[in-house]
């Protein structure tokens, strides 16, 4: 039986918490080791998979679920990287209005590419730039319901473009480019691949994630992955 929601994340660590407080009543393993877990959350049903770090994981992970399953909607979720730029701090929330895989297109002076000269998607140009644009409905709706029930725990949430990287960005120099060139409110590694599998079997997607650090922080030490993982917990339960 498919599931109302798929929720899709890269790490165990970054959803332990909301395995804790929402105990899977099942959990398995496909052919390449990926796991699976399966439950309710207030009456609707769950699978949450596990894809590993990056975005060759993220693509065969999601392949391999929707070749057997299908569901109503894919949450893509996890810790991120927030850039300085847009106020926000470490534990805040964001949801993508699109995600944006950076390294693709073809190679120019600036950290912007220019778009490749055929799709990636057919008929879906904006795929020869690596970008996937969410349901803005869907996004809104999604943001009212975090801003009101994340602000009683004096979490701020925001919504914005996500970008995908293979290169998670080291210097605060670095960032400070990448933000001039794509205005973006997060970093991560597997969102665009995820948005991108998503569009071939036209399944719905949103992406919201939890901010661990700023972008450009390469001393781990100034991370806080539990305060993320902790605000993750209540974006997946609500």
């Amino acid at each position: 039986m498919n599931p109302d929601l798929l929720i899709v994340c890269a790490t165990v660590p970054e959803i332990s918490i909301f395995l804790s407080a929402h105990p899977p009543d099942s959990k398995r393993k496909t052919r390449t080791g990926l796991l699976v877990f399966s439950g309710k959350i207030h009456h609707k049903s769950y699978d949450l998979m596990i894809t590993g770090p990056g975005v060759f994981n993220a693509a065969h992970a999601l392949t391999v679920y929707l070749e057997q399953s299908s569901c109503a909607l894919i949450l893509q979720t996890g810790i991120a990287g927030v850039f300085r730029e847009t106020g926000l701090n470490i534990g805040d929330v964001a949801i993508a209005t699109e995600e944006h895989y950076i390294h693709t297109g073809i190679a120019t002076d600036s950290f912007a590419n220019d778009p490749l000269p055929f799709d990636l998607i057919d008929s879906f140009p904006l795929s020869r730039e690596g970008r996937y644009p969410f349901n803005p409905n869907r996004i809104e709706t999604c943001y009212e319901r975090l801003f009101r029930e994340l602000a009683k725990n004096g979490i701020r949430v925001a919504q914005g473009p996500f970008i995908t990287v293979s290169t998670l960005t080291a210097s605060f120099r670095q960032a400070s480019f990448i933000y001039a060139a794509f205005s973006p409110v997060m970093e991560a590694m597997e969102g665009a691949a995820c948005a991108h599998i998503a569009k071939l079997y036209k399944i719905p997607m949103v992406e919201i994630r939890a901010a661990s650090n700023f972008v450009g922080e390469r001393d781990k030490g100034k991370w806080d992955m539990d305060k993320a993982a902790n605000h993750l917990a209540m974006v997946c339960a609500l």
